[in-house]
């Protein structure tokens, strides 16, 4: 926690300021011509604004989106192209120490597979997208205490979740390495892994673990070994493949089990494309 709670307190003051003085509204206007072209109206920007906190209440913001195909994009979209502050502050520790321009690396690529997967999403998917109408309230000057009340209370959730998953997370893994679970997950997957996406055969366990802690599994690459290239290539991964066992749940919720698995599906099949081209354009054939 001494990583990422710098970087956790700072985007959740950001966020109560920027409620706080009117300016989301605005910000769903502005962006709302781009955001059609993805199949949804301007609203799609709060999903993502609160998916960068945590991706949980970023699908539960879908649901002021009017029709199903809107839901359904502004929901897949976040889950695997907006990583959670507590991801993104791990990204920026894993990373750091090698250079500015592999944190570039990995949020450029997940830049392109908001708007490409947009794009291809809202073409195939049936349905409207309607225009958006909402009020813009008048600019207001914050309050002070209400926003250090907001961003304590948003900061104290954050940590009352993360705990619980942070320790189940230390105890599957040690679990599953103990049965030797994890050794034959490896065996399995190396093919894909060190043929396809150019990774070691033991990022697998990162893999497994991303379902329960994204931020958590990206700490596992450490002891890996992995060269920079391979780090880039294992984090856009994890943070395109399958979103957190938390926000599993709430989609699910949301979409339905029909809408949940064609998701999933959508996240897969972008993951492995997107990391076998990753692995192609860095390492080589």
């Amino acid at each position: 926690f001494a990583m990422i709670l710098p970087y956790i307190v700072a985007f959740y003051l950001m966020l109560s300021i920027l409620e706080d003085t009117g300016y989301l509204p605005r910000l769903a206007t502005l962006v709302d011509t781009f955001f059609h072209r993805l199949g949804m109206h301007g609203h799609g920007i709060i999903s993502v604004f609160l998916g960068l906190g945590c991706n949980v209440p970023g699908a539960l913001a879908t649901r002021v989106l009017e029709t199903k195909k809107q839901r359904f994009i502004a929901a897949t979209l976040m889950s695997i192209s907006v990583p959670c502050m507590a991801q993104i502050a791990m990204v920026f520790g894993v990373l750091g120490p090698f250079g500015a321009r592999y944190i570039v690396m990995v949020f450029a690529t997940l830049l392109a597979v908001y708007i490409v997967v947009g794009l291809i999403l809202s073409r195939v998917i049936p349905g409207e997208c309607p225009e958006i109408f909402l009020e813009i309230p008048p600019y207001r000057v914050p309050n002070l205490r209400v926003t250090a009340s907001k961003t304590w209370m948003r900061v104290r959730g954050f940590i009352g979740e993360a705990i619980p998953y942070l320790f189940l997370g230390i105890l599957l893994v040690n679990l599953l390495y103990t049965v030797g679970f994890l050794g034959w997950m490896a065996t399995a997957f190396a093919p894909l892994m060190e043929v396809w996406l150019g990774l070691p055969a033991e990022a697998t366990a990162a893999l497994l673990v991303g379902f329960l802690r994204k931020d958590l599994a990206v700490g596992m690459l450490v002891p890996l070994g992995m060269t920079p290239v391979q780090l880039v290539i294992a984090v856009a991964m994890l943070s395109i493949y399958f979103p957190c066992v938390a926000t599993f749940v709430v989609l699910l919720k949301e979409l339905g089990a029909r809408g949940m698995a064609a998701a999933v599906g959508v996240m897969v099949t972008t993951a492995l494309i997107v990391g076998g081209l990753l692995r192609m354009v860095l390492i080589g054939f």
